[in-house]
């Protein structure tokens, strides 16, 4: 039920979660079907508010391209109230750094389609031994059109709106007091406290936690190893429409006409020896095809002219037949994990006195080669079957001034691991020395391959809300 902050006054809970986004409701909702009860505080409203939202201000050194503060939403639903609901899960080497495996969370897979309301279908089908073609799938829905509803009537799940914690208490390195403001006026206790903030609001609250207590260890990497996914459009080419769609078919459903760039899009991924053997990140490349009655065809063209003047006759004459298509090529790709791409606290305050964000962003090499060697990977197989020409766009090839068009898929910050000094949570998504404290969402995630994170983010939440019920049986 929907509850007033006045309400709260020295309340226990049995698991209190911070955020009500898709890993938050997710994990609530799977409590409820195991008949635990529980509390979801929101920092932000029903609905957008400008007041809720300026506590996502925040400062920004280096080439992360939005203002932090539009990336993500603070709302009933989280995120969700502006996602583009596209859907995969993680690829199996992907977990490389992970203390878990796909095995671990691909029993949630079914559920979390469910919950998403899509086809567990996500084919791939090798067309080399170096690419592969994917399958995703789209998702429509929205966290509070779906459950405000039902949690509002729910006897097991409480929530209150326009409440944050503003810090935490612990006695024998376990927390015991929740505090919901500076005065400490309204206290709650629990004995489970899930932050699922987001991926940068889980960050900035640890960090604002340990800043007042001394119980988290100085020694966690908090708010490092953040990444996100560089999505651009980074090539251009020419080529024969008909063949290059016999040349990419495949059994399972495509992924066409993808945001209605064109009128075919095909999504092509690095196969494992591809990624090994170029030393690059995990990859998708949406290749998308253009009738030569659009104007796109021209500037094709004339991209591709500028990269390879020498085009052959033969595509000359695929023009002067009609059979010439224009193809652009757009990518979202994996970036490494690296210790100063990091979260802190800024000199600024929000309205209930934590520090705002301060995020330190920056690509690397290996990141931007990951963009050039796809590029040349797709382009050698357009050669090598006759397909056509493809040419990569002079932006990629320039670390220094690249700039992503994204900025929405927030990963690390609070990696999972074994070893406290290289990660935040354990494999279960404990924070290291604190008993009874836990992350949930993509900030946990130690690597972020190329797929948007929120099937898996629903996955892991899954996962934890039967860890957590295994532990409460047992008190």
């Amino acid at each position: 039920m929907i509850i007033k902050k006045e309400y709260l006054l020295n309340k226990n809970y049995e698991i209190i979660i911070c955020g009500s986004g898709p890993a938050g409701i997710t994990l609530a909702l799977e409590l409820e079907k195991q008949n635990i009860s529980c509390l979801i505080l929101e920092a932000g409203d029903e609905f957008y508010s400008d007041k809720a939202q300026s506590r996502y201000e925040g400062e920004v050194v280096g080439n992360f391209p939005n203002d932090i503060s539009i990336t993500r939403l603070s709302q009933f639903g989280g995120t969700t109230g502006h996602w583009g609901g596209t859907c995969r899960p993680l690829d199996s080497y992907d977990f490389k750094d992970w203390p878990i495996n796909e095995e671990d969370i691909e029993p949630y897979l079914n559920k979390s389609c469910e919950i998403l309301e899509i086809p567990k279908s996500f084919g791939e089908k090798n067309i080399s031994d170096r690419l592969k073609i994917i399958e995703f799938q789209e998702s429509d829905v929205r966290f509070h059109e779906k459950y405000f509803e039902y949690i509002k009537k729910s006897k097991l799940i409480d929530i209150c709106l326009n409440c944050s914690i503003f810090n935490i208490k612990a006695k024998n390195n376990s927390i015991n007091e929740i505090l919901l403001d500076p005065e400490n006026k309204l206290i709650l206790k629990t004995n489970f406290l899930v932050l699922a903030c987001g991926g940068i609001e889980n960050s900035r609250l640890l960090l604002w936690f340990r800043e007042k207590n001394k119980f988290i260890s100085s020694s966690l990497p908090i708010g490092n190893y953040w990444m996100e996914h560089p999505f651009k459009k980074i090539g251009s080419g020419i080529g024969n429409f008909n063949l290059i769609r016999n040349n990419l078919k495949n059994d399972f459903e495509k992924f066409e006409n993808f945001r209605n760039w064109g009128n075919f899009t095909v999504s092509i991924s690095p196969t494992k020896k591809t990624i090994d053997e170029k030393n690059i990140l995990n990859s998708a490349i949406f290749l998308t095809l253009h009738d030569r009655d659009n104007d796109t065809l021209k500037n094709n063209i004339k991209d591709l002219l500028c990269v390879a003047p020498n085009l052959s006759n033969k595509i000359v004459k695929l023009f002067n037949k009609n059979l010439l298509c224009g193809i652009s090529i757009s990518s979202s790709w994996e970036q490494d994990a690296n210790i100063n791409n990091k979260i802190t606290l800024s000199n600024s305050k929000d309205s209930t006195g934590i520090p705002k964000t301060k995020l330190e962003y920056y690509l690397s090499e290996k990141t931007l080669k990951t963009a050039k060697e796809m590029i040349n990977e797709v382009g050698l197989y357009f050669v090598d079957n006759d397909l056509g020409r493809i040419g990569g766009d002079q932006t990629i090839y320039d670390l220094k001034n690249f700039i992503s068009d994204a900025g929405y898929h927030h990963i690390g910050g609070t990696r999972m691991g074994e070893n406290k000094y290289s990660s935040v949570v354990d494999k279960n998504l404990k924070v290291h020395g604190v008993e009874n404290l836990f992350v949930c969402g993509s900030s946990t995630f130690p690597s972020g391959g190329h797929a948007n994170p929120t099937l898996s983010i629903i996955q892991l939440s899954l996962r934890l809300a039967n860890h957590l019920a295994k532990k409460i049986n047992i008190l």
